[in-house]
């Protein structure tokens, strides 16, 4: 096959030319492809460039579809929402239409995970197969990435790190394979928004972050992730150091569901003990290196000892783990408090100026930098008091975990920023997901985000749940509310371990139910046992997928983005129906606004959100043709609340239920060419039996050719 790699209408070569090449290649029994003259089914269809170059690639009608929908999307300028169920292959079904527009197109992902396996594995496939050249940039969020003048100043450094920095040409902290999450030895040399110096750094031009901006200019692809996205688009005006992404003309996102949630964080404001922490731990680093007013140590004590102040005041004033901020809680001391912390900080900002740049070992970028960030604490601490006394176009409230406070402003309805920031800016934007539509619509999704205008499209899935799933309703235990529900649950969870042999996730939909399952269950089961929060995620799901037989305690962040194919997982038990905690302040205030608007807030936005939230952790079972096995739920409210049947209404229509264990039972024992009928009716032979069948066919006939 001859492919051209460049469009060569470009090169000047006249049409008869062109014919001349077509017709010569076709003389040899070869093929000629000229970009222009490729469609969707040319490349994706049965036949295609990829179905040719791949033996074990399977034409998808839903696939194409949704590449034919993303390809006009890009063309019309149109904003498009697209549910794609799992299975569809919707990653190549827009990476090829993007890369064929010829625009500069944002790829972003929900989790980082998927961001590396779209540039890893499915950007190389696209590079050998397509007839034309590209250039991809996958680019993080700017914490991801070592800071070599931080690293310059840190004194202590582990070993690891140090020598790792030595070597590494990305910076990309995904390289340090065993680095935890939140590992403090890591806060202390990555880059981040409020510490990016820009060109004014002695290290810029060998700056990671630098060198992932250049990269990103200079693709037609950029994959980002959603947090990156949004971060860039809130940082633009305050933090343009921090900013990464370059101009664009198209932007699609993948596991779209997650926007309202990742857009409330960006879009708000946020004073936390962290936050100072590690203003006052930076400052000291600068006096200790000659980068700050060597007096500016008594303006730092002032500033620790005030901070504390403060945010000992505010923990005695929250109720719970997280409240809603009024002006009640502001009154007396706290305000006191909050004086006096805005004191110190002006002090600090004050010192950070005070000396000549010339008698500064860096030459005053550092102090300036600390100033700029003690200014912005608080603009942000008085915003949070002001607005608390007059809210508005948003909700305040503090958390409180462990030692850690956070104070934040959050925006109640987000559809306006995506119309004024987004779309106002971009008019291809393309929003996908396995779960955007609640009762077959997406009038959720759409009011949601203010996305009236756009074109809409959903595809089914191409998997069979009818012959390879089995849900479980169990209808004889106690309500989720009733005082011995954890042991019940714990026990029936036990038994079904038993019948998978392990290969477990057990989502659970808060951090207590899971220590309350685990503690029962952890000295009753012989299964190796993963749990949330040991370990990285990423190592938790490698190790997972090595000991076939685990069993999988995790929570919110498990419940998707996360791939296990294969035989390590048949058993996904969901312990309750995933409302969030009524006494959640943003869901309060959302509440509020859509009662100001005639509308039920229970029907219109907390059973939407639960039955996305469910069709995610369910999504979890089934990720190839060939996986089988059960989906557990336990929360008896499913069957017997009228929510409750709302919430299943996300589910697969085909996948068969049961409330009987020995249907479970029959389920994990099928032989080969079992047939099972479930409680519902339904009779299916499980797809594992298929295929047997299959290869016991196959063995048959190549016996008769032997013989």
């Amino acid at each position: 096959m001859i492919v051209l790699k460049r469009d060569i209408s470009k090169w000047g070569v006249l049409g008869t030319d062109l014919d001349i090449l077509r017709c010569s290649a076709q003389r040899f029994g070869l093929q000629c492809f000229c970009m222009r003259a490729l469609s969707m089914s040319e490349i994706l269809g049965p036949g295609g460039l990829l179905a040719r170059a791949l033996p074990s690639y399977e034409s998808r009608p839903q696939q194409l579809e949704m590449a034919e929908r993303v390809a006009d999307a890009l063309k019309r300028r149109r904003p498009l929402i697209v549910e794609a169920a799992t299975g569809t292959g919707k990653t190549l079904a827009y990476l090829v239409p993007a890369i064929l527009s010829g625009d500069k197109v944002i790829i972003s992902t929900g989790t980082k995970n998927l961001q590396e396996q779209i540039f890893r594995k499915d950007i190389p496939l696209l590079e050998r197969e397509l007839p034309m050249k590209f250039e991809v940039a996958c680019i993080k969020g700017i914490s991801n990435y070592l800071c070599r003048r931080r690293l310059s100043e840190t004194l202590i450094v582990p070993e690891s790190i140090a020598a790792w920095a030595k070597k590494t040409e990305s910076g990309d902290r995904a390289e340090l394979g065993d680095l935890a999450d939140d590992a403090p030895e890591w806060l202390s040399v990555s880059a981040t928004a409020e510490t990016r110096l820009g060109p004014r750094c002695s290290f810029f031009e060998s700056c990671f972050v630098t060198r992932a901006r250049k990269q990103a200019q200079a693709a037609q692809l950029v994959i980002v992730n959603h947090h990156l996205f949004f971060a860039d688009l809130a940082l633009k005006q305050a933090w343009p150091e921090a900013q990464l992404l370059p101009k664009y003309e198209a932007v699609i996102f993948d596991e779209a569901h997650q926007l309202e949630d990742v857009i409330t964080d960006y879009f708000g404001v946020r004073v936390s003990t962290q936050r100072v922490a590690a203003l006052l731990r930076d400052v000291k680093k600068a006096v200790q290196q000659n980068s700050a007013p060597p007096r500016s140590e008594k303006s730092v004590a002032h500033l620790e000892k005030r901070a504390a102040e403060f945010f000992d005041c505010v923990r005695q004033r929250i109720a719970a783990e997280r409240t809603a901020l009024t002006s009640e809680a502001w009154e007396g001391e706290p305000t006191k408090a909050a004086h006096a912390l805005d004191t110190a900080l002006e002090e600090v900002s004050e010192q950070m100026g005070a000396t000549q740049s010339s008698d500064l070992a860096d030459g005053g970028r550092a102090a300036e930098s600390l100033g700029k960030r003690a200014r912005a604490i608080r603009d942000d601490l008085a915003l949070l008091i002001e607005g608390a006394r007059k809210p508005g176009k948003q909700v305040y409230w503090a958390e409180c975990r462990g030692h850690s406070v956070m104070l934040q402003a959050s925006p109640i309805d987000v559809s306006e920023i995506v119309r004024e920031k987004l779309l106002s800016q971009v008019e291809t934007a393309i929003f996908t997901s396995a779960t955007l539509t609640t009762s077959g619509s997406f009038e959720f999704f759409r009011s949601r985000l203010g996305l009236e205008s756009a074109m809409e499209a959903r595809l089914a899935s191409p998997f069979s749940y009818a012959t390879q799933a089995l849900l479980y309703l169990p209808a004889d235990l106690p309500d989720p509310q009733a005082a011995d529900f954890v042991e019940r649950a714990a026990e029936r969870i036990e038994t079904l371990l038993a019948m998978s042999r392990g290969r477990a996730f057990l989502l659970f939909t808060s951090h207590r139910q899971l220590q309350r399952v685990l503690e029962r269950l952890r000295p009753r089961i012989a299964h190796p046992i993963l749990v949330q929060g040991e370990a990285p995620k990423h190592l938790l799901i490698e190790k997972f997928r090595q000991q076939v037989g685990s069993v999988l305690f995790a929570t919110a962040s498990f419940w998707e983005g996360v791939d296990v194919v294969g035989e390590a997982l048949e058993l996904v038990v969901i312990d309750k129906l995933p409302f969030a905690p009524p006494d959640d302040p943003l869901l309060q205030a959302r509440a509020r606004k859509l009662e100001e608007s005639g509308r039920d807030p229970f029907r219109h936005y907390q059973i939407p959100r639960a039955a996305l939230a469910l069709a995610q952790g369910f999504g979890r079972l089934i990720r190839h043709q060939g996986d089988r096995g059960v989906v557990a739920l336990l929360d008896r409210r499913a069957t017997t609340k009228g929510y409750g049947r709302r919430v299943l209404g996300a589910l697969p229509e085909d996948c068969p239920r049961t409330a009987s264990i020995d249907e479970v039972a029959k389920f994990f024992a099928l032989r080969p060419f079992g047939e099972f009928r479930a409680q519902d009716g339904r009779t299916f032979v499980p797809a594992h039996a298929e295929r047997s069948a299959e290869r016991e066919v196959e063995a048959q006939a190549r016996d008769e050719r032997h013989t």
